[in-house]
């Protein structure tokens, strides 16, 4: 049976050490949300408890799905030239009509928490941004926490390495998670395999990983026999269970959570396995908050 790897556990470590970095800076965080994802609002409401706890003023911006472009830009400008604005996150995904690397390229560093715009992005591929994109940094805490180091003078061990006796595999190529995560392992000198849906016999490439990350956002994608004996799971994927577009009037059942992995027939296989709830997402949420802080601090 697997261990679990709780990010709830190392996300209280993270928060507990910024009480007193934030204390006294009048920081505040800003999230602009398009729509009434239901993911979204979980995570903006975990987003705005943990801010709060640590004294990090919050305000939401909730926006019409059928905002314009230069609505939407307007408003993310109006927040980049705030002086009392330290942090600003636009959630993903935007509606189709938006061109969203516009509306993030509108974000300036020092306020980018989230690393989306193209200006921090680069800087994150070239090793300069002094952050990581939170759910990146998220899933090198819980790997340090399975046992799998990945000092930067050292490297990951060679038997780590892709073409040795371990091999990384991520699931999902999006912008939130996959992409970013990708290149952070070529940056530790690991070649990864990513795969999503375009790819034939997806779990014949799962079962060969011996660290799996899964982000496609499709709930109970990754099965035990997809899975290989031994082998580190992290679900970085969230969708909502029972919400009222997927559930019956009449059952009644609260809308949940729910991740890429099918937990109870993957954690009789893996070495470590991350929940959902529980796993990435907290600490992801205490991550970007550390990212508040950090860019707070450059500035």
């Amino acid at each position: 049976m697997a261990t679990i790897l709780s990010g709830e556990t190392l996300a209280k470590e993270i928060l507990a050490k910024l009480e007193s970095a934030a204390k006294g800076k009048n920081l505040k965080l800003a999230v602009v949300l398009v729509g009434d994802s239901e993911v979204s609002k979980k995570y903006i409401t975990e987003k705005q408890k943990a801010a709060e706890k640590l004294g990090i003023a919050f305000s939401l911006f909730e926006v019409e799905e059928a905002v314009t472009q230069e609505e939407l830009g307007r408003k993310v400008q109006e927040l980049a030239d705030d002086r009392t604005c330290s942090g600003i996150v636009v959630q993903l995904p935007l509606p189709p009509h938006i061109n969203t690397p516009s509306v993030l390229d509108r974000i300036p560093v020092e306020k980018d928490v989230d690393v989306l715009s193209t200006k921090s992005f680069e800087l994150f591929k070239q090793g300069k941004l002094g952050i990581l994109p939170p759910t990146v940094a998220a899933i090198s805490l819980l790997l340090e926490s399975a046992g799998v180091s990945f000092d930067e003078k050292a490297g990951l061990p060679a038997e780590a390495r892709y073409g040795g006796r371990r091999r990384v595999v991520i699931v999902g190529k999006g912008r939130l998670v996959g992409i970013p995560l990708s290149i952070w392992f070529l940056q530790k000198g690991i070649t990864p395999v990513v795969a999503d849906k375009s790819t034939l016999n997806i779990g014949e490439v799962t079962k060969t990983a011996d660290i799996l990350i899964s982000a496609t956002g499709k709930a109970g994608l990754i099965k035990g026999d997809m899975v290989k004996e031994g082998a580190v799971v992290i679900d970085a994927g969230t969708s909502v269970e029972g919400s009222p577009s997927t559930r019956s009037a009449r059952s009644g059942r609260q809308a949940s959570l729910a991740g890429d992995v099918d937990f109870e027939s993957v954690s009789k296989k893996a070495s470590f396995i991350t929940p959902v709830p529980g796993g990435v997402g907290p600490l992801t949420v205490a991550c970007l908050l550390d990212n508040l802080v950090t860019l707070w601090k450059q500035s």
